[in-house]
């Protein structure tokens, strides 16, 4: 019950590894606001974290719009009274395709969502963390922060952004006691990974990173890195990316 009455904002929590970051909290007792763009998929994870310790609310909102960014975390500041955490995850990726043959459009998608997404969030998650003293921003980038991404140039350059965005912002704001961190998962038993495979059609060549020598990893599992860095146990670790993905990326 580390986080039990905390005020917690998630982007993305309607699936996949977003879901996992909102029922974690849920059960530890935080009072999680958490957004997407599929309304039943919002009211099916409500429903999930009916019986856990925590407050679970979605509300529809596009991160790829800063008013509807803004009016998410607005409503979750003034129904808590405050903002403690905030989990910046919403991403999309792109079908598998060497860099000169990506369409823009797509590749300004990408950015829009995965890049821009954060930044509009820190916009307005920061200023109600510097009101009240403080608070944990995890941004989620991905293990192709941290290398070329063959096949996926738009979806890599975008979690490279992100790193660079949270350790700028880390550097900004680490005298008003806000801690800003990036997580970057290597392959998860998601709806994205599942997709990213029937993309490929079994050619594992396009598929970037590499898998971890013991399969891809429960969402469940790396969502306790995100608790870990939202939490006062790692009140010593800003502008950090950490690397979580089974060891695919160490050889």
């Amino acid at each position: 019950m580390r986080f039990s009455g905390k005020s917690i904002v998630v982007t993305g929590g309607t699936s996949g590894f977003g879901e996992a970051i909102v029922k974690a909290f849920a059960a530890e007792g935080a009072n999680v606001y958490f957004c997407g763009l599929i309304d039943a998929e919002g009211a099916r994870v409500e429903n999930a974290c009916a019986s856990l310790p925590g407050a679970v609310r979605y509300k529809h909102a596009d991160v790829r719009i800063e008013a509807d960014v803004a009016a998410f975390i607005g409503e979750a500041i003034d129904q808590n009274d405050g903002l403690d955490i905030a989990v910046n995850n919403a991403g999309i990726s792109h079908p598998s395709a060497r860099f000169a043959d990506i369409d823009p459009t797509i590749a300004m998608n990408v950015m829009q969502t995965n890049f821009m997404g954060i930044w509009y969030a820190m916009r307005h998650e920061i200023p109600a963390m510097t009101r009240t003293g403080g608070g944990a921003i995890i941004n989620v980038a991905s293990i192709l922060s941290k290398s070329g991404a063959e096949w996926m140039a738009a979806y890599g350059s975008s979690k490279h952004a992100v790193v660079g965005l949270t350790k700028s912002a880390a550097l900004d704001y680490a005298t008003d006691g806000i801690r800003i961190n990036a997580v970057s998962p290597g392959p998860m038993l998601t709806p994205m990974f599942k997709r990213a495979l029937e993309d490929i059609g079994g050619d594992m060549e396009k598929f970037a990173g590499g898998l971890p020598k013991g399969g891809a990893a429960k969402p469940e599992d790396v969502a306790k890195t995100v608790l870990y860095l939202a939490s006062d146990e790692a009140a010593y670790t800003n502008g950090a990316n950490v690397i979580v993905d089974g060891g695919t990326s160490s050889g």
